[in-house]
């Protein structure tokens, strides 16, 4: 009888765990489609942005294979994000055949808009008590693939 009991008090907190689990994937979510919609981009588009913020200036060769998309496709995409200011082709110095996709100030300042959630989130976490972002460390190191 009592392994029952603790069995259902963990299954509880179980569940608990992956509601609020959800719910924080839905906020971010939420955010994300939000700061999507006031630049009006796509989904990909953003992921490209925020590859060249995570890599710094890119290849457009190396985009496309990392994203596999075509180079025609790519094009599309490139010009349509350049022409909202928010990256800029720009010539290799290495080598002048290469162009690299770099971030603007404007899609820099997008990038920060994107983390804000995040960063709010992390200054609630860190706000709660001495052991919650080790905490919170532990469980991405779990989850980290």
């Amino acid at each position: 009888m009592a392994n029952e009991f603790v069995q259902t008090n963990q299954d509880d907190a179980g569940e608990l765990l992956r509601l609020q689990m959800m719910s924080l994937r839905d906020s971010f979510r939420h955010h994300q489609n939000q700061i999507r919609n006031q630049y009006d981009i796509s989904e990909i588009e953003m992921e490209i942005i925020l590859y060249v913020d995570k890599h710094g200036p890119q290849k457009m060769k190396h985009i496309g294979e990392t994203f596999t998309i075509k180079f025609s496709t790519l094009t599309s995409l490139v010009d349509k994000i350049e022409d909202m200011s928010l990256i800029k082709r720009v010539n290799s110095k290495e080598d002048r055949r290469s162009v690299l996709i770099t971030l603007t100030k404007k899609g820099k300042k997008l990038v920060d808009e994107y983390d804000q959630q995040a960063i709010k989130y992390s200054d609630l976490i860190s706000k709660q008590n001495d052991e919650a972002p080790s905490l919170f460390t532990r469980i991405l190191r779990m989850l980290a693939p």
